[in-house]
C-alpha cells in the first residue's frame, strides 16, 4: 500500500513538523531559561535588599558610634553596670546620699537574674525637712554612681506643717553578670 501523499497532506505534515519543532523549543529550551531568569531575577532583587538592610544596619551602626563619641567626649567616664553582687558599695552609696534626710529605711526586694542583667529591687522611705532635701535626694539618687532607676516615687507633706516631707519609692539597681 504505497500511495503518495498529496499536497494537502504534505503542508498538514509541514505545519505538525513545525508544530512539533515550536513545542519541543518551548518545552526544552524556552521554559526552562525563563525559569532560570526569573529565579535570577528574585535572587538579584533579595541580594538587593539584604544590602540595603546591611547598608541601614551600617548606617544605624555609624550613628550609634557618633552617638558613643560625643558621649565620651562629654563625659570621658560613663556610667556602666556594675559587676553583680555589687550590694555592699550600693549600701554605701545610698548611705552617703540619705544622710541628709531625717530618717529612712530600706527595705530589700527579691532579685531577679533571669537574664544576664540583674535587678536590685529596694523599697525606699525617707523623710525630709524640705520639699528642696527631698528633691535633691531622688535627683542624687537619680545621678548615683550605679545604674538604678526610680520607680513608683510618691511625696506627702507632712500634716503639722512643719515641711518635713515624706517620700516612698521603690528603687532598681542594675547589675551584670
Amino acid at each position: 500500500m504505497k500511495r503518495s501523499l498529496t499536497a494537502r497532506e504534505w503542508i498538514l505534515l509541514a505545519v505538525l513538523a513545525v508544530v512539533a519543532l515550536v513545542s519541543a523549543y518551548v518545552t526544552l529550551f524556552y521554559l526552562p531559561t525563563t525559569a532560570r531568569r526569573e529565579a535570577a531575577l528574585q535572587e538579584t532583587q533579595l541580594c538587593r535588599t539584604q544590602i540595603e538592610s546591611a547598608l541601614l544596619r551600617v548606617e544605624e551602626k555609624r550613628g550609634m558610634e557618633r552617638e558613643l563619641a560625643e558621649i565620651f567626649a562629654r563625659d570621658p567616664d560613663p556610667l556602666s553596670l556594675a559587676p553583680y553582687d555589687n550590694l555592699h558599695p550600693v549600701m554605701m552609696e545610698l548611705h552617703h546620699i540619705l544622710d541628709g534626710t531625717v530618717d529612712y529605711s530600706l527595705s530589700f526586694g527579691s532579685v531577679d537574674a533571669e537574664e544576664s542583667i540583674v535587678r536590685r529591687s529596694i523599697s525606699l522611705n525617707f523623710t525630709s525637712g524640705s520639699y528642696q532635701g527631698a528633691r535633691d535626694v531622688l535627683w542624687q539618687l537619680h545621678n548615683s554612681a550605679y545604674r538604678c532607676m526610680l520607680d513608683s516615687v510618691s511625696i506627702s507633706m507632712d500634716q503639722t506643717g512643719e515641711g518635713a516631707v515624706s517620700v516612698n519609692s521603690t528603687i532598681v539597681f542594675f547589675e551584670y553578670r
